[in-house]
């Protein structure tokens, strides 16, 4: 920073455009922002060891509990990496929900995000019609597994319950609900002439540097790099749908919003390939012993966030030895806000934008 004086300002947790439980500590010059040092730890700590000392039915849910926006990517995950273990293939009816599961909690974290985003530039009317339409998705959630937002639907051996009996038809008129509201949403901010100005040309990432910097997901995929766990290295039953991966070239905030709303409409078009394909009454789940084989088990999901991982060792027994998770926030909150800042002018005006168009789980760092 040389002799130079600088304003040293502090961002969030409690500043409406901090995204989340976390804060900033900011060195300005003027109106840019030179600097930007992270400020973890407002929120949990200490996840991994935790689940080591819980039983594998228990860590269900604590899985999910790091990314609110996101959870039911984690919970599905922690269910793959268990399964893995125990060396067991869960029933085809499980996969397809388990996808209907994962495409619904992506299109509610990128509705949140526009509501986020939003709020970030001062266009509330159209971030509370994302807020209604995710409200359809938490009302869908609560009537199939019981829960609004942690959802313990996805456990190790498949599905914890079985579904209402109208499960496709009130699944559908969701879909169908969720579809209208989606496309009012992404028009009036992809239309909006404050929007794009807000946007445009800021807080951009080549291919090259996102990929260096160990981005994934659709801020990745924002930059030209047209990569996806789910068409890459397909799991549960990825390979057996038609979707497309969404990509643009410009890696600027304004791509990454565009993004996002192409991904819930190709979201949309998986569910109702998925509902296709699940049958009624039949089985959900294979039972699992309740003490674990020695060995080691790894999974990998593209969340809204892009790709999370989680490896966990078993020595026996009713708890695993080691749990590890791979981060999907974590580069997005410190390594590509510190070179976005490095490389481009960055107004405070600018920071909070920038922040909201990574779309980052703060509680991830606490984790």
């Amino acid at each position: 920073m040389g002799d130079r004086e600088y304003q040293v300002v502090y961002f969030g947790p409690q500043h409406p455009g901090a995204p989340g439980n976390i804060a900033y500590k900011l060195w300005l010059d003027g109106d840019r922002v030179v600097k930007a040092e992270v400020i973890p730890g407002f929120l949990h700590r200490g996840f991994e060891k935790m689940m080591e000392n819980r039983t594998w039915e228990m860590n269900v849910a604590m899985s999910y509990r790091f990314c609110v926006e996101d959870p039911d990517h984690l919970e599905i995950a922690y269910s793959l990496a268990v399964e893995d273990i125990y060396r067991v293939e869960i029933p085809e009816n499980a996969k397809w929900l388990r996808m209907i599961q994962a495409e619904m909690g992506r299109i509610a974290s990128h509705l949140f995000w526009s509501h986020f985003i939003g709020g970030s530039i001062g266009l509330r009317t159209p971030a509370y019609w994302a807020v209604v339409a995710r409200e359809e998705i938490l009302k869908w959630f609560a009537r199939v597994s019981g829960h609004r937002v942690y959802h313990n639907f996805s456990v190790p051996g498949g599905i914890r319950y079985a579904v209402p009996e109208n499960f496709k038809e009130d699944t559908m008129r969701v879909v169908d609900f969720v579809e209208e509201k989606a496309l009012d949403v992404e028009e009036a901010f992809l239309g909006n002439n404050v929007f794009k100005a807000r946007l445009k040309g800021v807080g951009k990432l080549t291919g090259e540097e996102a990929l260096n910097l160990g981005v994934t997901g659709p801020v990745l995929r924002a930059s030209g790099v047209k990569y996806d766990l789910r068409l890459k290295a397909p799991y549960l039953n990825y390979d057996k749908v038609k979707f497309e991966v969404p990509v643009t070239n410009s890696g600027d905030s304004y791509d990454r919003a565009v993004v996002r709303f192409k991904e819930i409409h190709q979201s949309l078009s998986i569910i109702k390939q998925a509902l296709e394909e699940f049958k009624p009454g039949e089985p959900l789940r294979v039972r699992l012993g309740l003490t674990a084989p020695i060995g080691e088990g790894v999974a990998r999901v593209e969340s809204a966030r892009g790709e999370y991982m989680i490896h966990i060792v078993s020595q026996g027994g009713r708890k695993p030895y080691r749990v590890r998770l791979r981060s999907m926030s974590m580069p997005l909150l410190t390594t590509v806000v510190d070179h976005i800042i490095s490389k481009e002018e960055v107004t405070i005006a600018d920071f909070p934008v920038i922040l909201a168009s990574l779309d980052p789980c703060a509680p991830d760092l606490d984790r």
